[in-house]
């Protein structure tokens, strides 16, 4: 019998949580700009978050972007504030109108879980797009998760593989294994296991945990290879090893069906492997003002049948 296979859903990260660094203020004199908008940062560091308001405020009535922003980010957090994630996301928006990357991410995010406004794929999507089309390489992979596990009405495979496909072009480990899934499970797509195989491999390349356990179900189901309890078994401890907590109840069964040469065999493959370092987040443009949020969990197999 193979393995059967079953999704679970991926969550969006939080909404990053980041200073802006850069002065952009108007109708004020540069120094005198450089120092109050400056006295923000040191007060926000220094876990003064009242003054780190009382000096953004000016900046923001006047139209600052970089300010806007700021003071989204103590809204979003009740830092000088009661937390207000509605008032977070109106300061968001007016900082986004003015092309604050950070800023386009982050309502992209509330737009998509429905933090302080009412959610809205198609709007989250937007603000994804243009955070995506300005560099932000987490934004085409949460894209691609909207796409392939929003509302019904909302979903699209070819917008999915497509915007997955972007984020693992540049680096996103779990992209490339969303790409895998979808050639694994024929979304929108010819299923295509030998397509799923080359996605599942890069990802695992990058230390993508979940990665290593759809190779060893790929292995023991003869799909895109041919039926290898040997490599099954590899792949799934890998797996394991890797922190999958699906792999091991996959690789009880598949050891069952191992001779003692066989199992020998794989054990020293094992011995004489060395896992890959976890891929680090991609190097970020310092003028997209932020750095990327951390990985998410991705949708994968998840269940055995004998």
């Amino acid at each position: 019998m193979q393995f059967a296979k079953a999704v679970v859903r991926k969550s969006f990260p939080v909404p990053v949580i980041i200073l802006v660094l850069i002065l952009a203020a108007a109708d004020i004199h540069v120094g005198l700009a450089a120092a109050g908008f400056q006295s923000g940062l040191d007060a926000y560091r220094r876990g003064d978050y009242g003054a780190a308001l009382e000096a953004w405020t000016p900046y923001a009535v006047r139209g600052d972007a970089n300010a806007e922003y700021n003071i989204g980010l103590l809204f979003a957090h009740g830092q000088g504030v009661p937390k207000n994630t509605a008032a977070a996301a109106d300061w968001y928006r007016k900082a986004a109108d003015q092309g604050v990357v950070a800023a386009e991410y982050n309502l992209g995010i509330v737009y998509a879980i429905g933090d302080g406004v009412t959610a809205d794929p198609a709007e989250a999507a937007k603000w994804f797009r243009r955070a995506a089309d300005h560099g932000v390489v987490e934004a085409w992979n949460d894209l691609g998760t909207l796409y392939a596990r929003g509302p019904d009405s909302f979903r699209d495979d070819a917008q999915a593989l497509e915007c997955f496909r972007e984020a693992a072009g540049k680096g996103i480990a779990s992209a490339a294994f969303d790409v895998g899934l979808i050639y694994d499970m024929g979304r929108g797509v010819t299923q295509d296991y030998e397509e799923a195989l080359k996605w599942y491999q890069q990802a695992a390349d990058q230390g993508y945990a979940q990665a290593f356990t759809n190779i060893g179900i790929l292995y023991y189901n003869a799909q895109g290879v041919k039926r290898d309890l040997v490599q099954a078994y590899v792949w799934l401890s890998r797996g394991q090893k890797m922190g999958d907590k699906r792999a091991g109840e996959l690789l009880d069964m598949a050891t069952e069906k191992l001779r003692p040469g066989q199992l020998k065999k794989a054990q020293v493959q094992l011995e004489e492997w060395q896992p890959p370092a976890a891929a680090a987040a991609p190097a970020v443009n310092s003028d997209q003002l932020f750095a990327p949020p951390p990985a998410t969990p991705a949708t994968a197999p998840s269940r055995i049948d004998q």
